[in-house]
């Protein structure tokens, strides 16, 4: 009996997620294309609003995809009361740590498939949208650098944007021994050479005595891609870029800990995703009245939004650099886990 209930609860819940995930990432696709419209060339038309808008689908999903998972998790155990079929699973003698363990597994499994989803989808998908409609494209909040500064030997640059293969709005600060700037050189646009970037429409001011000269040439072991990778937000690169760039020092606008944070935010999502169901399930046993299921529902949703607002404040102190990027990752977890508990051992005293 225990394998055929586990395999029906499974169907369910798979079920359940694909249609809200589904339309969640519809929902938030629509909004997200709506509001970015201005972000379009002109004369993009529907066509380019649909090709925005798939292009975009891995990020949304990734945003949406905890939540997916709770509201999943909630509207099996729905399905379960509104069918009288709760009653005869509590009956059979399934406690609330049985039903967490009878879902668990294709919990993970799914957390797992949605990670390695992202992870695969995510930073082609950014790649693409930002070839077409630049780094400014993938701006998404005030907490985003406009601009990417970048540490290159005794060489300080800012630059604007990046089209394609080439910089514009380049300036270079160059520093002596004791760091402090003895030159502005200052480039409309650049452009990838062998050992570096060539310059076009450069001026220089110095400030050391030395008259002016003409740089035409930046050497630098910054690629295209490897800029591209920078310029980016981090959440939307694979894990394996973020590793690798959560050990650089020296380049980029964000803290080296920004990489760290969404690297163990996305190797934790199956995880997370445990968490979730392990707080349904206490949440939905509820017996008597159907209203009595919805308004479970609902107290399960707030909870959710409340874990969403802490986690988004946590992330966003981390990746300023104000937290360790693993206490912002793995203390909501926690706390999910010891709600979720508390929760369930609840339930089971009062049977």
């Amino acid at each position: 009996m225990t394998t055929r209930l586990t395999r029906y609860l499974s169907l369910l819940f798979l079920q359940r997620l694909v249609v809200v995930a589904l339309a969640l990432v519809a929902l938030l696709g629509v909004l997200d294309a709506l509001s970015n419209a201005d972000k379009l060339p002109a004369g993009a038309g529907f066509e380019g609003q649909m090709r925005y808008m798939w292009l975009r689908l891995p990020a949304l999903f990734d945003r949406i995809v905890v939540f997916a998972f709770l509201l999943a998790a909630l509207l099996t155990y729905a399905s379960l009361f509104r069918r009288n079929e709760l009653v005869s699973i509590s009956a059979s003698g399934i406690s609330v740590f049985g039903q967490m363990r009878t879902l668990a597994p294709v919990v993970f499994v799914a957390g797992v498939v949605s990670a390695l989803a992202i992870d695969i989808a995510a930073p082609p998908s950014t790649r693409a949208l930002q070839a077409w409609l630049g780094a400014g494209a993938l701006q998404e909040d005030a907490q985003t650098p406009e601009k990417l500064w970048l540490s290159d030997g005794p060489l300080l640059i800012e630059l604007s944007s990046m089209q394609k293969d080439e910089l514009s709005g380049i300036t270079i600060f160059e520093r002596n021994a004791e760091g402090a700037v003895v030159s502005v050189t200052m480039a409309e646009t650049a452009r990838p050479a062998d050992g570096g970037w060539q310059l076009s429409n450069t001026s220089q001011r110095r400030f050391d005595g030395d008259a002016p000269r003409e740089m035409s040439f930046w050497p630098s072991p910054q690629t295209p891609d490897s800029l591209q990778l920078l310029l980016a937000p981090p959440r939307d690169l694979a894990i394996s870029n973020l590793l690798a760039l959560s050990e650089m020092r020296g380049s980029g606008s964000r803290p080296s800990g920004a990489y760290l944070l969404w690297a163990l935010n996305r190797i934790l999502l199956p995880v997370t995703a445990i968490g979730f169901l392990f707080l349904a399930v206490p949440i939905m046993q509820v017996y008597g009245r159907r209203s009595n299921a919805d308004l479970a529902v609902a107290a399960g949703v707030a909870a959710g939004f409340v874990y969403m607002v802490v986690d988004g404040i946590l992330k966003t102190l981390a990746e300023n650099g104000s937290l360790s990027p693993v206490l912002a990752v793995a203390f909501p977890i926690l706390v999910l886990f010891c709600a979720s508990l508390w929760l369930a051992l609840d339930r089971e005293v009062r049977k």
